[in-house]
């Protein structure tokens, strides 16, 4: 798709299959819905997509992806009028707050089954009316949707939260994903999204950084079928909140 040359499009499309159930993580702040936002994005254009992001209104999320489809921080009315009519498959499920379970459940079978949407991103599990102490619950829900995807073959992507590492300039790994550890070891795919700490952290500090350093990475650090797992850097463009895929690109209309 346009922009593909600005993402590592080909390695994260292919942990996208069908009847499989993906796991967003990172720490606070680590750019989980504006990357999963990106992606929405470019599935749209070719599959329904709808996004449950329970964390900010669904006006919030539409304004984000704007920009990025654009690829500027001000979109004009042209790039509005191009935003309505490409994604006309993008679905929001607007609530805000925790839903319950079931809900989230009906959710799903009533995007999957009535409306034939394809990929279906809630954001996130702490939103989704289950105890966050116990971890029996997590397992169930989380085992339901894994149900669900293969049930009625659509592609599940689940945000979870990290617990905060001991040494921030470290990419944390699965294990440090919070909650029941059955959530991982159930899903199909997990993608954790982490910033360049250390970077950062020199810039504060006025250390001289080098000027084609990346902004952060995405750590494939799972695929149950044995795809490729690894890491991917990328580099981050404030004004667009898009992702980039090399150092010194600009912006592309995503759309």
């Amino acid at each position: 798709p346009p922009g593909s040359t600005l993402f590592p499009y080909t390695t994260l499309f292919r942990c996208f299959r069908e009847g499989e159930l993906t796991i967003w993580a990172g720490v606070n702040g680590s750019g989980k819905s504006l990357v999963m936002g990106q992606t929405a994005l470019w599935l749209c254009r070719k599959t329904p997509v709808l996004i449950a992001s329970m964390e900010m209104l669904g006006s919030a999320t539409i304004a984000r992806m704007l920009r990025q489809s654009c690829g500027k921080e001000k979109p004009s009315k042209e790039d509005v009028e191009d935003f309505k009519q490409v994604t006309s498959n993008l679905w929001i499920y607007d609530q805000v707050g925790s839903v319950d379970r079931d809900a989230i459940i009906g959710m799903i079978h009533w995007a999957s089954v009535e409306h034939g949407i394809q990929h279906i991103m809630i954001d996130s599990l702490v939103k989704c009316g289950i105890d966050q102490e116990r971890n029996e619950p997590q397992k169930r829900f989380v085992d339901d949707l894994c149900w669900c995807a293969k049930n009625h073959m659509v592609h599940i992507h689940l945000v979870n939260h990290m617990r905060k590492p001991n040494n921030p300039r470290e990419i944390p790994d699965r294990f440090a994903i919070k909650g029941a550890g059955e959530i991982t070891d159930l899903a199909d795919n997990v993608i954790i999204v982490a910033r360049n700490i250390e970077k950062e952290q020199d810039i504060m500090d006025n250390i001289a950084v080098a000027y084609d350093r990346e902004d952060g990475y995405l750590y494939f650090a799972k695929q149950r079928h044995g795809e490729w797992e690894g890491l991917k850097k990328f580099w981050f463009h404030d004004a667009s909140l898009q992702w980039l895929g090399a150092y010194g690109v600009e912006p592309m209309k995503l759309l």
